[in-house]
């Protein structure tokens, strides 16, 4: 661990974290400030850290704007949309002067 930063403050990553966890349990709280860096409040602190990040839920958060459909829906708003498209082309088929047949008459 400290090999890797030599000089400047130490910064612990999770595999070291994991490692301090695991000889807290070994370790009676007398002894912890010849053995370990860290005070024993540190671990705990840690834990939060990483627990509030883990529950934020920013995963399920998702960006500004309007929910997107379910693919059902947006297939059946497809399907209506064609069908009255086509109804359109038929009545534009049929009367080629775009006026009804009340008006013509």
């Amino acid at each position: 661990m400290l090999r890797r930063q030599p000089q400047g403050r130490v910064r612990y990553g999770p595999a070291d974290r994991i490692r301090f966890a695991a000889l807290s349990s070994l370790i009676t709280r007398r002894s912890w400030a010849k053995v370990f860096p860290v005070t024993p409040s540190t671990l705990p602190a840690w834990h939060r850290r990483l627990v509030t990040r883990r529950w934020d839920y920013s995963r399920r958060r998702r960006g500004p704007g309007r929910h997107l459909l379910p693919h059902t829906a947006r297939d059946a708003v497809t399907a209506i949309g064609t069908a009255l498209e086509r109804a359109d082309r038929k009545h534009a088929t049929a009367n080629p002067g775009g006026q009804s047949e009340k008006r013509a008459a």
